[in-house]
């Protein structure tokens, strides 16, 4: 006997922004599959830009859009080993407008991991810095997790596989970065509260959210705000794509118009990262930081003063972006853009410093001040 084909007629209905949610929620009850959502920015609309994007390998074709939904068919070749396939893949996804932040965007899919992994992801970061996805510090992660659980009623969050990352430093060694998978099956403030101790931060999270013996959903959740879930979708959508969206839209208003030009006077203005903490009280913090500073890709990054304070200028190659780094304090980085500081390069450079020093809140710089 035939499956029966619930993803074609899915397809074939008209989307819209009020629809697609519980609609997509609705399908994993009928159908063994899974739903991955990546938020991302943009100031170029996705109807505009995705079809631009083509080559050997990849075209995207807009197949229909609808009250802030669009439908849009991937198709794509890759490599099996060294050897380019011939033969031409498809996968299909939606772009889901969010209707209170201007900019902001979720790619919805429920195509195979296959697609997800060898197609869809790796277009939607070669877009950068077109377009742009976020980060989540490991405070946020844990707070929206613990809302998750308390608002939903859940017994427990068990965390199923963890790809975690520890700062370190070896003696007479640049700052390391070391990526760990493990399945630990560790409950939640257990987890966390091991990451935290151990200097370090989590790359991704897959957890079953239980109400006692029985798994209600289980979820995957990166760094990067890209959800994965099998069931429950409208709930994992408000508790973790829905936040996302708020981070990316706080963050493009704290971000913008940083640049020296967009002022008449040339003023600056900027941003600070203060750690909560008296992470440079000794010089030779400053070298730490540098080592860390040094490993930010496709940048140049020059030392202008290292001792007793710190003085960095970085240029960002993807797109002439500059920055002036202080440190003038023991526990405060603060961030100047110079002549131009888009607001994906100052995401890039922030992003940077969570992931390879340390974590802070991001405040404008007057506001610090105070």
């Amino acid at each position: 006997m035939n499956k029966f084909d619930f993803i074609t007629p899915f397809y074939n209905k008209p989307h819209d922004h009020n629809s697609l949610i519980n609609r997509l929620d609705s399908l994993l009850t009928s159908e063994y599959l899974s739903v991955r959502a990546i938020p991302f920015s943009s100031n170029i609309k996705p109807s505009e830009l995705f079809p631009k994007i083509t080559s050997n390998s990849k075209q995207v074709v807009l197949l229909k859009a609808n009250k802030g939904v669009q439908l849009f068919e991937l198709i794509y070749s890759f490599k099996d080993g060294t050897e380019e396939k011939k033969e031409k893949e498809a996968g299909r996804f939606f772009v889901y407008e969010h209707q209170e932040y201007e900019n902001v965007y979720v790619v919805l899919t429920i195509e195979s991991g296959n697609f997800y992994t060898k197609a869809l992801l790796p277009f939607i970061k070669n877009l950068y810095p077109q377009a742009s996805m976020t980060f989540i510090t490991h405070k946020r992660l844990r707070k929206l997790l613990e809302e998750f659980k308390e608002k939903n009623q859940f017994t427990d969050i068990i965390i199923t596989r963890a790809s975690h990352r520890l700062r370190f430093t070896e003696e007479g060694k640049h700052k390391k970065i070391v990526p760990m998978v493990s399945w630990p099956r560790m409950e939640l403030k257990e987890a966390f509260d091991w990451v935290y101790e151990h200097n370090g931060w989590f790359q991704s999270l897959q957890f079953e959210a239980k109400r006692d013996s029985s798994v209600s959903t289980e979820v995957s959740f990166s760094r990067q705000g890209i959800v994965k879930t099998n069931r429950l979708f409208s709930k994992v959508f408000e508790a973790f794509v829905s936040p996302v969206c708020k981070t990316i839209h706080e963050n493009i208003k704290v971000f913008e118009h940083r640049s020296r030009r967009e002022h008449e006077d040339l003023s600056a203005k900027p941003l600070t990262i203060d750690f909560g903490m008296e992470l440079f009280a000794d010089v030779s913090e400053n070298t730490k930081f540098i080592k860390a500073m040094k490993r930010l890709n496709k940048a140049s990054i020059s030392i202008l003063h290292g001792n007793p304070y710190l003085h960095m200028s970085v240029i960002d190659y993807f797109d002439g972006s500059t920055f002036d780094l202080w440190v003038l304090n023991s526990n405060q980085l603060i961030i100047v853009p110079q002549m131009k500081g888009t607001i994906t390069a100052i995401k890039r450079l922030i992003n940077h410093v969570f992931d390879t020093y340390a974590e802070g809140e991001i405040r404008d710089y007057t506001e610090s001040l105070k």
